[in-house]
Order: structure tokens, then C-alpha cells, then sequence
């Protein structure tokens, strides 16, 4: 009669739809759901994001923590609405374990508002009010790479007119927040563009002031090489000098940007000429599946990758084991570097590098230490 009664209560929940940790707890394989910008303006980085991911469970057999893991894909196209959409459907149509991924931070602000209860590395988003007990970092907060940049910009430079510009979302604004912040002034100026929308940065350029003597600007994906290019084409690398942000000067963008991205100056978290073993692990790795350099994003995709691997393996596996598993995890053997998590903020403490591009290479010519 026992026996009868429960299998009676298993056709019920069948019948009625178990709940997606119910589903996780009796299913041996990880799902990891991964939603990322197969298409619209951040398309690249979402492939280099996917690929790296791919490149992580290849290279462990298929494994994370020792349990066979599948890797479930979504496309947010840079929607929040769509990003939305598919967080759902991952979470309680698929049944995954931790939704990961996440380009844009609009799109992260959503999904994390929709999929509460079920834990969510971010890879790339950067939006400061991210957060809470099931949200773990990977990459970096907007106002954090602002800040170091700033930082550097103040030791390199000194007190000089500054100028700052970026696309008109989160992300753009609050980098330059903490650019202000860590540079310890406000710039003489601030120039917003219109996000995904500024076909012709050139007007926006020549908003700058004519005795401006240093233009700090945050864009990432297409609106990233449209910049540099009219940047540089339009003689403004003899007018001002140029400090970027890291995605204005990942590889990609300068693959497509070509010779006008020589000599540009920024403030990023990875290089491929880092000298580390597990970068050199990594460089090579990617080398030979895509005969390219990585980018920074694709580092933080093979980093979230790494984090869930270490929480699967400290007996995370439900949704609810792998969120205590997650805040368990401390340091991330990256090929950044060594990083850890604060304990509170789940979000990285590390080092930052100011970077020089140069054939064909961002190279280190300045660390730039964790504030905390």
C-alpha cells in the first residue's frame, strides 16, 4: 500500500508539473542554462561568450564537479523582453540548475527579476544594481571598471581636462560614474550618444571641447568599432588623447577595426599576453579552435564555467544546494589570474591592467591593483 501511495504522489506531480528543482534533483546531469546575444549589436561577444563555454566542457570531458553537464543556449538578441522570455523557458520548461551567461545589463536586470530562486552567474553584464543572495559576478560591476580606469587615468596623467563619452544606457553611464569616482573629479564634460542607435559618431565627437587633453570613452560590440574607426578617421587621435575601456579594445573589435586601433591605450581585467599558466592553457586552447586571440569576454565565459564547476563540485546540484555552493566558493584559478569573490557582493576582487594594442596585441604596461 506504501508503494501504491507513492507512486500514486509521482504520477500527481507528473500530471501536474514538478517543479524545476524537483526535476534537478532526480535528473544526474547538470543543466546549465546560457543566455546570450546570438544577434543584435552585441552578437560577437555573445558567440565568443558561447564558445568559450563550449570550449570549457570539451576540455573537461563534458564534466562539472564530475557530473555530466549539458549546456542549454539561448538567444536574447540584446532584449530585455526576449531575455526575459527565455530565462523562463530555461527555468521552468528546461529545468536548469543556474542560468549563466548575460551581455547586455538590461537584458541581466530581467532575467534575474524573472528566475528568483534559481542562481545566475553573470559573465559579462556590469550593472551596479545587481545583486542578492543568488547572484554571483564573473566579470566586474560598471562602477568598478570606471574606477580604474579613473585610478589609472590620475597616476598617468594628473589633473588634466577631461573629457568622457559613452552610449546612453547603464552601462555606459555608470562606468563613467566611477571613471569620476576614481579619477577624483567630474570630467569638464560628459558626451552621451544614443544607445544602438548613433549610426554617425562624428556630431557626438565633435562635441568635445577644443582644449580637451584627455577623452575617456566606454562602448562595447558594433557601436565599439564605429567609435574607434570615426575616432581615429577623423583626425581626433591628433586632437585628444584616447583611454578606452576594455571592450572598446577587445580583440575583436580591433580585428575588425584594423590599423586604426593601433596604439590605443586602455584599462581592462585580461590580456592574452598575461604570463600565467592557466592562460597559457587557455590562449592555446582557443588558438586552435578559433585562430584568434580570445577576448576578455570570452575569458569571463570559460570563468563562469570555472565557478559552477567548483560549486558542483562542493556537492552543489539542486538549485538551491548549488546557490550555498556558489557563496562557498572563495578564489577562481582564472586566466587573469587568481581571483576571489567577496563574500557579501559575490562579485570579483582583482587586479586590472592598463593595456596598449599593438600588433595586433593588447599588451600590460601598468597593473592597476583590487581597491578591496
Amino acid at each position: 500500500m506504501r508503494a501504491a501511495a507513492a507512486a500514486a504522489v509521482v504520477l500527481l506531480l507528473a500530471g501536474c508539473g514538478a517543479s524545476p528543482a524537483m526535476q534537478v534533483r532526480h535528473d544526474p546531469v547538470v543543466k546549465v542554462g546560457a543566455i546570450v546575444s546570438r544577434t543584435g549589436v552585441y552578437a560577437k561577444l555573445g558567440k565568443d561568450m558561447e564558445t568559450a563555454m563550449r570550449l570549457y566542457l570539451d576540455a573537461h570531458d563534458g564534466m562539472l564537479g564530475g557530473r555530466p553537464a549539458r549546456l542549454l543556449v539561448a538567444d536574447d538578441s540584446g532584449s530585455p523582453d526576449q531575455g526575459r522570455q527565455q530565462a523562463r523557458r530555461l527555468v521552468s520548461g528546461e529545468g536548469v540548475s543556474v542560468v549563466t551567461g548575460l551581455v547586455a545589463s538590461p537584458v541581466a536586470v530581467e532575467v534575474v527579476r524573472e528566475v528568483a530562486g534559481t542562481p545566475v552567474v553573470i559573465a559579462n553584464a556590469g550593472a551596479d544594481e545587481l545583486g542578492g543572495p543568488g547572484v554571483f559576478r564573473v566579470s566586474f560591476t560598471n562602477r568598478e571598471q570606471g574606477q580604474a580606469a579613473g585610478r589609472y587615468a590620475a597616476r598617468s596623467h594628473g589633473r588634466v581636462r577631461v573629457v568622457a563619452m559613452a552610449s546612453d544606457y547603464s552601462g555606459g553611464v555608470q562606468t563613467l560614474d566611477g571613471f569620476a569616482e576614481g579619477y577624483g573629479a567630474e570630467p569638464l564634460k560628459r558626451v552621451l550618444t544614443p544607445f544602438g542607435g548613433a549610426t554617425d559618431l562624428g556630431p557626438y565627437l565633435g562635441r568635445i571641447p577644443a582644449d580637451a587633453q584627455l577623452l575617456y570613452a566606454f562602448y562595447a560590440g558594433a557601436e565599439a568599432v564605429s567609435f574607434a574607426r570615426t575616432y581615429k578617421q577623423l583626425g581626433y587621435d591628433r586632437k585628444v588623447e584616447l583611454l578606452a575601456c576594455q571592450q572598446l579594445t577587445d580583440e575583436d573589435v580591433m580585428a575588425a577595426v584594423g590599423a586604426d586601433g593601433e596604439g590605443t591605450t586602455s584599462v581592462g581585467l585580461y590580456s592574452p599576453a598575461l604570463a600565467n599558466p592557466a592562460n597559457t592553457a587557455f590562449v592555446a586552447r582557443w588558438r586552435a579552435a578559433t585562430r584568434r586571440d580570445p577576448s576578455t569576454v570570452a575569458v569571463q565565459g570559460w570563468d563562469a564555467m570555472r565557478l559552477i564547476d567548483l560549486a558542483v563540485s562542493e556537492g552543489g546540484a539542486e538549485s538551491g544546494d548549488l546557490t550555498r555552493a556558489l557563496g562557498r566558493v572563495r578564489e577562481v584559478d582564472s586566466p587573469r589570474g587568481t581571483f576571489r569573490l567577496d563574500p557579501v557582493t559575490h562579485s570579483p576582487v582583482q587586479t586590472w591592467y592598463a593595456l596598449r594594442y599593438e600588433d595586433g596585441v593588447n599588451r600590460v604596461i601598468a597593473t592597476i591593483p583590487p581597491t578591496g
